[in-house]
């Protein structure tokens, strides 16, 4: 075939998607279309594959969180939660293995590392569902939690009654009712012997059991009876207190226990008893008590020569101590009065480490005032079934208990069995009106509602669990939450419902109480398991504007009082993530963006916090990553990048399909800066679908600075000719089809660091598989690729001036391409600016390509796009020139008419 008289229009640019201007106006080097496609240098083509990295997950769950964790001992562990709440982790490489199960099914989580662990927060995309993690390598616990539901029992000075006492060659044998504890080198106080030669003060001589002691005293042989043994100690007199504090595993000191109070006679030690006990929490490993000085209201604990409390039980199942101190070397210790501020961490939406400190947003709003409402603050009374800080009623309290199944929430949970004869199960209360320092719970006028978590245990049939409010002097009894047993099942579920009427209570009488109990005659042997009660403001179910920040060094403590940051207040918009750059912390609301800094001097309460932009935000906890010194925020209006100036927009050129996200479900959405490969991932959710089912793709490895990835769109402006233009050097879009609910660049065990992708539902189900995006991978495991690149339309106007073609019908004669690959290049046409392509042939491509491909195509109009593209599994191919030879049609350069 001739080409005379033709002339090569080549093009050796390939640009990205620009669809928000009309196709045919596109300028030569970027493309109205195109999918699945890489950028290189001079180049374009197929995306990487999906390589299956492990077995699949049984049950095809969806993948909802992917995050590498670096364990203390250095070793990079892959962790994975699936839709069914299972936390996965790779401990050995290519191999996950269960870590946990029974977290909240269907929830996503975002994660941050620091101090060795990593913490976790489960969300829906807008607020927290289920309570914080950590994770250790070792263990799962929960991030803070609730101390002790009441004091201990009583304090008392340790005096034993003497049952005989007896004189024989100056040495005095003691026998007391009970054990003073006292060690052969204590002192011993004996008073009220009907012989008073006994009475005094001695140094012990032996010690002969717990129950017998002998001491050296000078006098006549003789024995007598009655009187007191006391070991000498250091206690003042006067009245002091005494409360209780859990220690974690993790170092963790929880909020201390109601204190209770006693009157020391002075001069002695005190014994501690009915001390709560915790052995429903495996994670609590010691106990500390706290007291105050003779007549004094702050509480101290103090430390031996090693630094450890010598006021600390190091288990979590004694229930009595035995303690001496001087008020003087109390008031000398640690104080713990301030662990009095501290609050339970509620369910979050996210975390970020900063500062030495943790940040949570997206918490859901409960009081912190009620006693022991996850029943993880012990267990006392009769059987130790009692949970402490409750009330057990004297008629109807039968059928209640500890739970000792150990599939809690967390820690331990309130069991209500039924007998199959009384009606009224389990019932106990407490007080709705305050706490022990007389801080309100429920305030007249202001509705309240609950959350509550329930399963079943046995084969329940009958029955109802009740938590509401109640007064005998007023007749109140409200419906509050209510359950049956054909609302739950074997696994936990929660339950939200008003607990008041929806403007609350217009007086509060005194005998105002929160109950919880079963009645409708409970299935004999059968019952309820209820965990997690939470109660809150109707109105305010979520701290949306609010930031819990722990102190300095210490991730688990959170001070209601200066652990907490309002982000721009009461604006209608929910804080919903958050980053780092540059030492300082940005938070990012719906549609604006925020920044704050330690200051050095002060907690985070009184931390300065500035508005960085009213416009910019995003909608989805990971609608934000952090790239090169600068940070991307997934918006409504589209993409920004940020460096610390204005954000500017980079999605642009793509407007048109950024607007096909389907925003009901914006809160799904994720990025991901691939740093490595130089690419900006976004996952969305387009058209109806309610969770990521596409992502887009922005190449930036051109460009070395945030201010060219800013600068550099896909088209330039020239203020010299005003014409629109593209340069090789720019940033490129380009949707992938892949459905994937999370995404992480992995640090893998060969020191690289690769993008995982965890499954989303394909039609409508997920396949338990965690995805690598693989060079090397020529399908989506196995699945063709279907990838494509279009042209822009031949000629631009500039093109046509230059080559004098003129504006008219053209004949694209031949056509030469530099492409390699594997499979079958597909070819299509789309002349005068078609909906439809026309399909032109395929070519047979290989690696590496040994020449041009060349084929006639004699196809005739004004403005002629090019498709080229592989859609069969292994197929691929690399696009580095395209050139068409064409000419002015020679037989009809004009059509004539309309």
């Amino acid at each position: 075939m001739s080409i005379a008289g033709t002339i090569d229009a080549p093009l050796d640019l390939f640009g990205g998607l620009v669809n928000d201007m009309p196709a045919s106006d596109l300028p030569q080097g970027v493309s109205p279309d195109c999918q699945d496609v890489a950028f290189l240098q001079g180049a374009v083509k197929t995306r990487p594959g999906l390589l299956s990295v492990y077995t699949p997950i049984a049950g095809n769950p969806t993948v909802n969180y992917l995050k590498t964790y670096t364990q203390p001992d250095l070793v990079n562990t892959l962790l994975a939660i699936d839709s069914a709440g299972t936390l996965w982790g790779e401990n050995s490489p290519g191999v996950l293995t269960q870590i946990a199960a029974g977290l909240t099914p269907k929830a996503a989580a975002s994660s941050t590392s620091l101090f060795s662990r990593e913490y976790i927060a489960q969300h829906d995309g807008n607020f927290g569902l289920d309570i914080p993690r950590q994770y250790d390598g070792t263990y799962l616990d929960r991030v803070s939690q609730i101390g002790p539901g009441a004091g201990p029992a009583a304090v008392g000075d340790v005096i034993a009654n003497i049952s005989a006492i007896s004189r024989t060659s100056n040495v005095v044998t003691v026998t007391t009712a009970a054990p003073t504890g006292m060690l052969p080198t204590d002192q011993v106080i004996i008073a009220g012997v009907t012989d008073t030669s006994y009475n005094g003060t001695f140094p012990i001589a032996s010690i002969i059991d717990s129950l017998h002691f002998t001491y050296a005293q000078t006098n006549s042989n003789s024995s007598s009876g009655g009187g007191t043994a006391a070991p000498v100690g250091s206690i003042s007199a006067g009245v002091h207190q005494c409360a209780v504090i859990f220690v974690t595993r993790q170092g963790y000191l929880t909020r201390p226990s109601p204190p209770i109070s006693w009157t020391a006679g002075g001069g002695m030690r005190a014994n501690v008893t009915g001390i709560p006990s915790v052995a429903t929490l495996p994670n609590v490993v010691a106990r500390i008590l706290a007291f105050t000085g003779a007549g004094g209201d702050l509480f101290y604990y103090t430390t031996g020569m090693d630094g450890a409390p010598q006021m600390q039980i190091f288990d979590n199942t004694a229930s009595s101590f035995v303690v001496d101190f001087s008020d003087t070397a109390l008031l000398a210790g640690i104080e713990a009065d301030s662990l009095f501020q501290l609050v339970e961490l509620g369910e979050c939406a996210g975390v970020i480490g900063y500062s030495d400190r943790l940040f949570w947003w997206g918490e859901r709003n409960k009081q912190n005032n009620w006693d022991n409402l996850t029943f993880d603050g012990g267990f006392g009374g009769s059987g130790n079934n009692v949970p402490l800080g409750w009330t057990p009623d004297a008629t109807f309290f039968a059928g209640g208990s500890f739970d000792a199944t150990g599939e809690a929430v967390w820690g331990g949970d309130y069991a209500i069995l039924g007998d199959g004869v009384i009606a009224t199960r389990g019932l106990m209360t407490q007080t709705a009106l305050a706490d022990y320092n007389g801080a309100t719970r429920m305030q007249a006028n202001t509705g309240y509602s609950a959350r509550v978590r329930v399963r079943m245990t046995g084969a329940l049939t009958q029955g109802t669990l009740h938590v509401h409010i109640y007064s005998s002097s007023l007749g109140i009894s409200t419906t509050g939450v209510t359950v049956t047993p054909s609302q739950i099942s074997a696994a936990w579920t929660e339950f939200i419902a008003p607990i008041t009427p929806a403007l609350g209570f217009l007086a509060l009488p005194s005998d105002l109480l929160l109950r919880v109990y079963a009645d409708g005659t409970p299935t004999a042997g059968a019952g309820f398991l209820v965990d997690n009660i939470e109660i809150f403001p109707t109105t305010q179910p979520y701290n949306t504007s609010l930031v819990r920040a722990s102190f300095a060094d210490d991730p688990e403590s959170y001070d209601g009082v200066s652990g907490f940051m309002s982000v721009s207040e009461n604006d209608g918009q929910t804080v919903r993530s958050a980053f780092l750059l540059r030492e300082r912390l940005y938070f990012v609301k719906d549609r604006s963006l925020h920044v704050t800094e330690d200051d050095g001097v002060n907690e985070p309460a009184s931390w300065t916090i500035n508005q960085v932009s009213n416009a910019v935000g995003t909608p989805s906890v990971a609608g934000v990553d952090v790239g090169e010194d600068w940070a991307v925020i997934a918006g409504r209006a589209g993409m920004y990048l940020f460096d610390g100036g204005e954000p500017i927009k980079i999605s642009q050129e793509i407007q048109p399909l950024w607007n096909t996200i389907n925003w009901a479900a914006g809160q799904t959405l994720w990025v991901r800066v691939d740093t490595l490969n130089k690419r900006i991932l976004c996952g969305v959710p387009t058209g109806t679908a309610t969770s990521p089912n596409l992502i887009l793709v922005l190449d930036y490895r051109s460009l070395s600075s945030s201010g060219e990835i800013e600068s550099l769109g896909s088209i330039l402006f020239s203020t010299l000719s005003g014409k629109l233009y593209a340069v090789g050097r720019s940033r490129k879009w380009c949707p992938w089809n892949i459905t994937a609910n999370s995404c992480t660049l992995a640090e893998r065990s060969d020191g690289t660091a690769q993008i995982f992708l965890g499954n989303g539902p394909v039609g409508g189900a997920g396949n338990g598989k965690i995805y690598q995006l693989s060079d090397t991978q020529f399908s989506d495991d196995g699945a063709a690729i279907n990838s494509y690149y279009t042209t822009y339309f031949f000629l631009s106007n500039d093109l046509e001036q230059t080559y004098q073609i003129r504006s008219h019908r053209k004949l694209f004669a031949y056509l030469t391409v530099y492409a390699e690959g594997a499979g079958n290049l597909n070819l299509s046409a789309f002349a005068d600016n078609e909906a439809f392509p026309t399909a032109l042939t395929t070519l047979p491509l290989s690696s590496p390509a040994p020449k041009d491909l060349e084929l006639p195509i004699n196809l005739l109009g004004e403005r002629v796009a090019f498709q080229l593209g592989t859609n069969s599994p292994g197929a691929w191919f690399k696009l580095e020139r395209f050139v068409p030879s064409l000419l002015p049609d020679p037989w009809a350069p004009v059509r004539g008419g309309n």
